[in-house]
């Protein structure tokens, strides 16, 4: 005969389940290689500097903050795709809690650093990835929040938007979807200059809005843009090509799915296909690991907020 398990037997399950995550975080080679005391000093300092208004953190803690996230970074992405297992287990319902821990982590490290406002395109992907963090993490009001305290990031991003029409199509394909990304993961954007808003502005963040006019906009230079051709790679500068041009086409794919979905409040379809397109473009920039472990990232928060990962973990302590 089947029996219910009490609500104290799962909040003590929810427990283990927590401290075993814990371990099977630090024990991680890329977190164990940090020492124990000098891993609670920099979480410490993070925690300060990760809501403190101003520029962030710079030398001489800066590295050490850096190596520290990533390293939580390497520990999470490790379970990723377990995480995203669409068979229910044991293993997968620890994946997701090392996987949100770790994000968690890697956040506050993240977010207590000095954001690399000198460049453009640098700071717009440095946003993107801590508010993928965040979104996997559930946090992201604590996101929003840092973006209006640390200076020079809202206005660097936005004065590199407003660039992106100059640019060539790689890159002003590349910062329109990072863009819109910002506006799915919570990143109080405002709309692109000279659009008005319209109906939907009445009944959706602002944000969302803005993310919907520019793959709006997107769709139309993509309509006119003259790819790679189909015929025999040539040489490494021909291969690149076609391997952006085909990640990007899925990157985009992927954003609108999950645009259309949020906006229409239709977030459970959407996860399996957004997988796939979130995984072809992956697949595409393997050689890139930056760009691979920031669209990992991405999936990862794409899925959350589709409703297929940590929204539905309850941990007490958390």
């Amino acid at each position: 005969m089947h029996v219910l398990t009490g609500q104290s037997d799962r909040t003590v399950d929810q427990r283990d389940l927590l401290a075993v995550a814990r371990a099977t975080l630090d024990e991680h080679w890329a977190v164990s290689a940090v020492p124990a005391e000098r891993r609670a000093l920099l979480l410490e300092r993070a925690d300060e500097a990760a809501v403190a208004p101003g520029e962030g953190l710079g030398e001489p803690i800066a590295d050490g903050l850096a190596l520290l996230g990533t390293a939580y970074e390497l520990a999470a992405l490790g379970q990723l795709d377990l995480a995203l297992d669409a068979t229910p287990s044991a293993a997968r319902d620890l994946a997701r809690v090392v996987l949100t821990l770790g994000a968690a982590r890697a956040y506050r490290c993240g977010a207590a650093l000095r954001p690399p406002v000198d460049g453009g395109d640098a700071a717009l992907t440095w946003a993107v990835r801590l508010g993928a963090l965040a979104m996997v993490s559930g946090q992201t009001d604590v996101y929003a929040d840092w973006w209006q305290k640390r200076e020079g990031i809202a206005a660097t991003v936005e004065q590199y938007a407003q660039s992106l029409d100059t640019l060539p199509w790689e890159p002003y394909a590349r910062g329109t979807l990072w863009l819109a990304w910002l506006g799915l993961l919570g990143a109080p954007l405002r709309l692109p200059v000279g659009e008005e808003e319209d109906e939907l502005a009445r009944s959706a963040p602002l944000p969302l809005v803005a993310t919907r006019t520019r793959l709006a906009a997107f769709r139309e230079r993509r309509a006119v843009h003259v790819g790679p051709g189909e015929g025999p790679v040539l040489n490494s500068a021909a291969l690149r090509a076609r391997m952006a041009e085909f990640a990007i086409r899925h990157l985009a794919d992927a954003t609108e799915l999950l645009t259309i979905a949020v906006l229409r409040r239709t977030l459970p379809d959407v996860s399996g296909e957004f997988k796939l397109r979130l995984s072809a473009a992956r697949s595409a920039m393997a050689g890139d690991h930056g760009q691979d472990v920031l669209m990992a990232w991405l999936q990862a928060a794409g899925v959350t907020l589709a409703g297929g990962v940590t929204a539905q973990l309850e941990l007490p302590g958390f």
